[in-house]
Parts: C-alpha cells; sequence; structure tokens
C-alpha cells in the first residue's frame, strides 16, 4: 500500500525528536523552534481546539481545507499534531509568532498552559522579532501613529537611539505621515536594538495606542463560538462558519477602505476632505453621514473615510457598489482648498493636545485646565478665522472669548446653526470628552467653509426651490487692483513657502521668520496706502511688537474701510498680529500666517474680482426633478464691453429650471445692484385674464407648472403696465427677480450669465438650452 505525501510527512514529522538540540553560544532559539521543542506538551495540553481553530482561521493563518484537515483527524492528541503540522509547514517566524499570540488570546481553555505562556512571555525570544513586527507593520504605524511621532521620536533621541541629524530628518518631513515614515525607516536601518526601543518609546507616550498596534491584524472580539467535546462534533462547521463570514466581512471592509483610500489619494493623518460632502456625492443623505462622523470619530481623513465605509456597507451590503461610485466621482468637490488644510492642521494640534498620555492619565477637569489656555487660544483663533471666512463685514475686536465668535458665526447662513450650537455647549462643558467632540464639530465647519471648488449651498428645498449662496464669500470694493510687478517688487527678497514654516521648529527660528513676515505685509499695505508708510517708520531695526503695532494703525486707515478694502482680509491681517509665535508657537499657525501673506499679495493684483459679482439667489426646479450641486466655474471676466460668469449645475436627471440671477458691483465709484429684465409668477387664472392686454413681443413666459406662470418682461416698461393691469383686477404679482430657464440634455450642464449695459443675460455653454 502506497502512502500519499500528506501521509508520509505525518509520518516524518511525528518521527521528529520531541526536544531540539541545545543552543550554542551566541545562538538563540527561533519561535517556530520554540514550538517545535515544546510539542509534547502542545499536543497533550490543546485538548479543545475549537477556541483556537476559530482564531486561526480569522487572524488568517488557518485555510478553510487546512481546518478540515485537522477536524478529521478522530482523536484531540492526533487534531493537535496535524494542526502543529501543518503550521510548521506554512508558517515563517511572522506567522509563528502571530500564532503565538492567537494562543495567548486562548489561554483560559488551556489551563495547562497557562504557565508555559507566562513564562514564555519573559523569554527573550519574544522580543527578538520586532524588527520583522515592525516591517510587517509599516504601513499600519505610518497611518495611526499620527501626533505622537515627534514625542516618540524626542524619546529615542534622548536615548541615544536617534542622532540629531536623524531627529532633525524626522521634524523636517511636511507632513505627520512622512515624519512617521522616516522615523520608522531610521529604525528599521538600525536593526533590532532600534525598533524594540521605537516600541518601548510608543509605550511609554501611548500606552492605548502601542497595545492596539502591536496586537494589529489579530481581529479582537471575536467570539469563541464553540467549546468542542466529543459527544458534539456537529456544532463545528457552524461555528466555523459563522466566524468566518464575521472575519471576512472584516476583512471585505479592511480591503475595501484601503482601495478606497488608494483612488482617493487620501493619507490617513491628514485632513483634506469633506467626507461628508463626499458622501452625500456617494448617495447618502448628509444627516446620516454628518451623524455619523461626529460619533467618536478622529479629525483625519483615514478616520473619517473608515467611517464612511462601515456606514456604507452597513446600509447597501454593496462594496462593489461603493467601489464603483468612488471610481465615478468628481473628488475635486469634496477635497478641501489649501487654507482649509491648514486650518484642520492647527486643529489637530488641539486634538493631539487632548489625547496626549499626561492629560489622558489626569482624567479629570484639573488636566483639562493645564491644557485649557492653549486649546481656546487655537479655537480663537480658528473662530476668529471662520468670522472672516462668512460675515459680510467681521468685527475686528480681539481678545474674545471661543463663546462670542460662536454667537457672532449665528448671523451667517454659511454655518450650521446646529453645529453652532453643539460647539457651544461642548465649550461650556469643558470636560475632556466634551472638549474632544468639540474638536470634531469644529473641524466639520471648517471643512464646510474652505471647499477647493467655488460650490454653492443649498439649502433644502421647499416646493422645489433651492436657495443658494456661494460657501466663499465674495466681496464687492472699490480697490480695483495694482500691477503684478509693483507687489513683487514690495516683497522683495526670497519668497517664503508654506515648507519654511515646517523647517523652523524652535521658537527663536519661528520668531525671525515671523518677524519677516510682519514686515513684508508692511510693505505690501504701504501699495495701498502710501501714507502708511510715515506710520510705520524705520522698520529694519524695530522689534517685532513695535511692527506689529504699527501694522495694526496702518489697518485702521480709511484705505482700509469695507468698501475699498477686502472686509474679510483684514481681520486676517490682525489675527496674523494678534495670534504670533508668542502667544502660540506652533508651525501650523505659522503656515497659516505664511498663507495670508500670500492671499495678500493675490489679492492685491488688478482684475474684475475686485469690483463685480454675480449672485445666484435660488434655483426652482421643475417637474420633480432635484439639484443637487452648482458651482461658479469662471469668471468674472471683462470682455465686449460686459461681464461674464459660467455656472456649472449638476441635476438628478435631465432638468428643467429656473435660475434667479442679480448682480453688483462698482462702476466710477458707484456701487450698483441689477436684477433686469425682471420675472414674475402668477397663477395661471390670472394670466389668462391679462395675457390679452400684453403685446406678444413684449414678454417672455418662462414656465408654467402647478397652476402658476412665470412671466419676464421682454421691453423695457412693460412690467409696469402689467402692474398696473393687476392692480385694477386686483390680481396678486410675485416678484422673481431676474430669472431665466434651463432646459438640460444630461443631468450636468454650464450656463453663461452676461452683465451689460444695465442689464442681464443668459445664454447655453454646454448641453442645455436657455430661454
Amino acid at each position: 500500500m502506497h502512502m500519499t505525501a500528506l501521509q508520509c510527512t505525518h509520518t516524518a514529522l511525528l518521527s521528529i525528536p520531541l526536544t531540539t538540540p541545545p543552543e550554542g553560544p551566541g545562538m538563540r532559539r527561533t519561535v517556530k523552534g520554540h514550538l517545535l521543542a515544546s510539542q509534547d506538551l502542545l499536543v497533550e495540553s490543546l485538548y479543545n481546539l475549537a477556541p483556537l481553530l476559530d482564531r486561526l482561521l480569522a487572524c488568517g493563518l488557518l485555510s478553510q481545507d487546512n481546518y478540515y484537515e485537522v477536524k478529521a483527524e478522530t482523536t484531540p492528541p492526533n487534531r493537535a499534531r496535524k494542526l502543529l503540522e501543518v503550521l510548521h509547514a506554512q508558517m515563517d517566524e511572522g506567522g509563528a509568532s502571530c500564532f503565538l499570540e492567537c494562543l495567548r488570546r486562548c489561554k483560559q481553555h488551556y489551563p495547562r498552559l497557562r504557565s508555559w505562556l507566562s513564562q514564555d512571555a519573559g523569554t527573550p525570544h519574544v522580543t527578538l522579532f520586532t524588527e520583522q513586527q515592525l516591517q510587517a507593520q509599516l504601513s499600519v504605524l505610518c497611518a495611526r501613529l499620527g501626533h505622537a511621532v515627534l514625542p516618540v521620536s524626542l524619546a529615542l533621541f534622548s536615548g541615544g537611539t536617534l542622532t540629531q541629524y536623524e531627529l532633525e530628518q524626522v521634524q523636517a518631513a511636511p507632513t505627520l505621515y512622512q515624519q512617521a515614515h522616516a522615523l520608522l525607516t531610521t529604525c528599521l536601518s538600525k536593526g533590532e536594538g532600534a525598533c524594540g526601543a521605537f516600541y518601548s518609546a510608543l509605550d511609554s507616550e501611548d500606552e492605548n495606542l502601542a497595545t492596539d498596534i502591536r496586537t494589529a491584524g489579530l481581529p479582537e472580539g471575536l467570539p469563541d463560538l464553540s467549546v468542542e467535546s466529543e459527544s458534539d462534533e456537529k456544532s463545528f462547521p457552524i461555528a466555523v462558519e459563522e466566524t468566518s463570514t464575521a472575519a471576512a466581512e472584516a476583512h471585505t471592509q479592511s480591503g475595501v477602505l484601503q482601495e478606497v483610500l488608494s483612488l482617493l489619494g487620501a493619507v490617513s493623518g491628514e485632513a483634506r476632505l469633506n467626507v461628508c460632502e463626499l458622501g452625500v456625492v456617494l448617495g447618502l443623505p448628509r444627516w446620516s453621514v454628518r451623524g455619523a462622523l461626529l460619533e467618536e470619530v478622529g479629525v483625519g481623513d483615514g478616520d473619517q473615510l473608515e467611517a464612511l465605509v462601515d456606514l456604507f456597507l452597513q446600509k447597501t451590503q454593496d462594496a462593489p457598489l461603493l467601489l464603483s461610485r468612488v471610481r465615478q466621482c468628481n473628488v475635486q468637490r469634496a477635497q478641501l482648498s489649501e487654507r482649509g488644510c491648514l486650518l484642520l492642521k492647527l486643529l489637530q494640534e488641539a486634538d493631539a493636545l487632548l489625547h496626549c498620555r499626561h492629560f489622558l492619565q489626569a482624567g479629570s477637569q484639573d488636566g483639562v485646565e493645564q491644557h485649557r489656555e492653549t486649546l481656546e487660544t487655537i479655537f480663537s483663533f480658528l473662530l476668529w478665522d471662520c468670522v472672516a471666512q462668512t460675515l459680510e463685514v467681521p468685527a475686528y475686536e480681539s481678545g474674545r472669548s471661543v463663546l462670542a465668535y460662536v454667537a457672532e458665526l449665528r448671523g451667517s447662513e454659511a454655518v450650521d446653526d446646529a453645529l453652532l450650537q453643539e460647539l457651544e455647549e461642548c465649550w461650556r462643558d469643558g470636560g475632556a470628552e466634551a472638549l474632544r467632540q468639540a474638536v470634531r464639530v469644529l473641524a466639520q465647519i471648517l471643512r464646510d467653509l474652505h471647499p477647493l471648488r467655488d460650490s454653492l449651498h443649498l439649502s433644502a428645498p421647499g416646493g422645489g426651490t433651492y436657495t443658494c449662496h456661494s460657501r466663499r464669500l465674495h466681496r464687492v470694493t472699490r480697490f480695483q487692483g495694482l500691477p503684478a510687478r509693483v507687489i513683487r517688487k514690495a516683497g522683495g527678497g526670497n519668497a517664503l513657502s508654506l515648507s519654511t514654516a515646517t523647517s523652523e521648529q524652535d521658537a527663536p527660528s519661528l520668531g525671525r521668520l515671523y518677524r519677516e513676515l510682519c514686515l513684508r505685509v508692511a510693505r505690501m499695505l504701504e501699495l495701498v496706502c502710501p501714507a502708511a508708510g510715515d506710520v510705520m517708520g524705520p522698520r529694519d531695526s524695530a522689534e517685532v511688537t513695535t511692527v506689529a503695532q504699527r501694522l495694526k494703525v496702518t489697518l485702521s486707515q480709511a484705505a482700509f474701510d469695507a468698501e475699498v478694502f477686502d472686509a474679510g482680509m483684514k481681520p486676517r491681517l490682525l489675527s496674523l498680529l494678534e495670534y504670533g509665535p508668542a502667544r502660540l508657537a506652533k508651525p501650523p499657525l505659522m503656515q497659516l500666517h505664511l498663507h495670508t501673506l500670500s492671499a495678500l499679495e493675490h489679492y492685491l493684483q488688478q482684475g474684475e474680482h475686485h469690483s463685480f459679482r454675480f449672485v445666484l439667489e435660488c434655483v426652482q426646479m421643475l417637474g420633480g426633478t432635484q439639484l443637487s450641486y452648482t458651482e461658479r466655474t469662471r469668471g468674472p471676466v471683462a470682455i465686449d464691453n460686459g461681464m461674464e460668469e459660467v455656472y456649472y449645475f449638476v441635476t438628478s436627471e435631465p432638468a428643467s429650471f429656473l435660475v434667479r440671477v442679480c448682480c453688483h458691483g462698482y462702476a466710477r465709484e458707484c456701487r450698483f445692484e441689477v436684477c433686469k429684465p425682471q420675472c414674475v409668477c402668477l397663477t395661471q387664472h390670472d394670466w389668462a385674464n391679462l395675457e390679452g392686454a400684453q403685446g406678444h413681443s413684449e414678454h417672455v413666459v418662462l414656465a408654467e407648472e402647478g397652476g402658476s406662470v412665470w412671466v419676464r418682461e421682454g421691453v423695457v416698461g412693460w412690467l409696469d403696465n402689467l402692474q398696473a393691469n393687476t392692480h385694477r383686477g386686483d390680481s396678486p404679482l410675485h416678484d422673481q427677480g431676474c430669472s431665466f430657464k434651463v432646459t438640460s440634455y444630461g443631468s450636468e450642464c454650464k450656463v453663461k450669465f452676461i452683465y451689460k449695459n444695465g442689464r442681464i443675460s443668459a445664454s447655453a455653454f454646454t448641453n442645455c438650452e436657455v430661454l
């Protein structure tokens, strides 16, 4: 009788001595060798294999085929031998270490192994493979280390693991992810000792994160669904099926998340996406996505996308649908502007402070008070910036509290009142968890206010009507701008890039950079108000506090009033002076100040954007279709003695809709606002009574729906005549401003709006007709 290959292997393994040769000088035992040396004990002790098999199956160390091979053995000792045979044949050292970890997690089922496992935990070989573990966990650590990277780096530097140069290389990396990658690759290049020192330093900085990461890949909380006994063999296939299903679902969700991150180009530790907006693009209701993201989800894109993927799969159980929609979606709709990313980066500093080890250990109001001043400074700065972003003429008072800024923001339609209410409640509470929730809420507010694209916020439709307001507030002033060459000359010297603030980490360096920044702002402001030079006086030798104080006086000049200078730029310049490194020495804050300087240089340039703007007031959908997105894609552009802007509309299907628009600006130092030709809405019955008295060439019927008629004047004076007839007949007219009817050929179209000779017109730009 011939033996199969498997039987030969089995026989060979059973003939292996149950002890290994003694270790020679300088030698060390491998994990696989240690398991082989303990085979007798393991075979005797692993009588009930079901809990261990379940966990091995869930971790991917055991295949379904291997599982049934083990189960096919007739006695518990043979099943244990078969399991060890399979593992020895298939596992490398990393797999053997994972098997040992699985065994530890099941030790309550194997009382005879408790002493062996306890001794094993302290033996040297357990820490001999930290280099392999670190290599295997490199991507996980880069994504999750976050703000712990710098404290861990400093600890390794203090312990002699990192040199000064290596520490500086880590600190110079522009993102947390890249800092973590630089640190970990350095440790790996130094070998086992440096890798072990890294895990020790991480454990000292954040014990919870260290434990979580050290066991990454070994799913916690998988239930031991069965307890094996000789009299209940039939229960095992069910237990294995349920466990493997749960493991498969977890594996699928993890794989989907990684693919989503890849498709979007997202980095876990960074915050560059409005994930709530992305959820809406993927088809989920905004309230549902927002609710999920505010439930103890981190500020970074990785955490937020994980919550979104989880929500989508919970609702649909359809991973291919999710991936298909992510591939097809226009990700720019969910991307944030550069300033939005920088504001969130500063907010992550507050989040890191709320999660630091000594703060968590304090865990009380006393612990919160230690850092409340720094937290309040960060929150105040961010909310001041929100006020500058959203209010037409924001107040310039310094020293206001967080709650005062929240109260001022309630006057803006751009910020969701429910978010402001929750932010206020969390700040008033003041506890550690309440402040963490305040970070999440403020992060969502910042994301909503800083889209990459110039999109419009659409209110919930009432009767098919969507009111619109731009997420970016475009203020119109009399300022005309300056030639670019003049601005470049005033800037002088080398350009100050955002990376400059990243590389300058210590307080003296930040102080020097801050002074240079203030001097450049002073030179820019002198271009707008030459008299400011007298106010500024000598600058090169002046202290930075003197320069800052003189800048405040300069900004109080009439040349910087709201009608002649952007009322949002002014408070940002004042915040630059209010929040210097002496008050908050954080590189992200300095990056924001550098962005403010860059924005000032751009604003000062000549362009139509200073003195003209179209405003989309509302969109009336016809025929029950829905409007999902609108943005300004071009303009304003001065051409042919007029001004043009192009808007992009996305609807649920090919649709007809009415767009109400006006424009305002300055001409010859005088402000104007135009909403002509005018449109009115009245009932079909009233229009039937009035139509006979109107000339056919004097008006345009835009639409008839639901018993209403929208009519636009065709010639000057027609509306006055209509109103006179209306008063005699007592028929109400509803003003609809200046409206145009758009009929799209698909779900997307673009419309060009033109202002010329005191009137507005519109024409099709792509994929539509306009009336």
